[in-house]
């Protein structure tokens, strides 16, 4: 759990209001994907597929950042 919210932590820190809202978006689908059974049998691929669209929202600002970086 301290993992989780350290890396929380240096997400936010310095970070851009953009990169806020990517963390608070792929928060919400996780949620919803944990708790909400209704929405997530909606979602094309249900909870699974919330998880993996919450994986991508949290880990983009990071890897754009490191591309943008790098080339």
């Amino acid at each position: 759990m301290l993992h989780l919210l350290t890396t929380l932590g240096a997400a936010f820190g310095g970070a851009s209001q953009e990169t806020a809202i990517f963390m608070i978006a792929a928060i919400v689908c996780w949620a919803l994907a944990a708790f909400a059974s209704a929405v997530a049998g909606r979602f094309p691929g249900g909870a699974l597929g919330l998880i993996a669209l919450g994986l991508l929202l949290f880990f983009f600002p990071q890897v754009y950042n490191t591309a943008v970086a790098a080339f």
